[in-house]
């Protein structure tokens, strides 16, 4: 059987406590339940440095352990190389997706 191309997958949002993590643990445990997780590169970020160096949100990790996902995150910016070799990016605000393509003028797209 051929080996398969690793895939990358960044989610995103304002300070990569709440959403982005929450969408990174639940897509990294389908892709581990399916047993495919060699085959992706799962990761979260956060378009501000807001929260950079903090753990999720004490909400967003009851709420996984809840649901038995496991979660460990330490909140970071996301530099331009990630988006450069990011297949796949899903935004979680308006702002997010601004910030990513550039079109928001704030001081941090000249960066990216």
């Amino acid at each position: 059987m051929a080996e398969q191309a690793t895939k990358s997958v960044l989610f995103v949002c304002l300070g990569n406590i709440c959403r982005s993590p929450i969408a990174e643990a639940v897509f990294r445990k389908l892709v581990t339940d399916q047993n495919i997780s060699e085959n992706w590169r799962v990761d979260s970020a956060a378009t501000s440095g807001y929260e950079i160096g903090n753990p999720p949100d004490y909400r967003g990790q009851s709420c996984m352990k809840r649901h038995g996902i496991p979660m460990s995150h330490v909140a970071r910016q996301v530099p331009s190389l990630d988006l450069k070799l990011c297949v796949l990016c899903f935004s979680g605000s308006l702002t997010a997706v601004l910030f990513l393509t550039g079109t928001w003028a704030g001081p941090q797209t000249q960066e990216l």
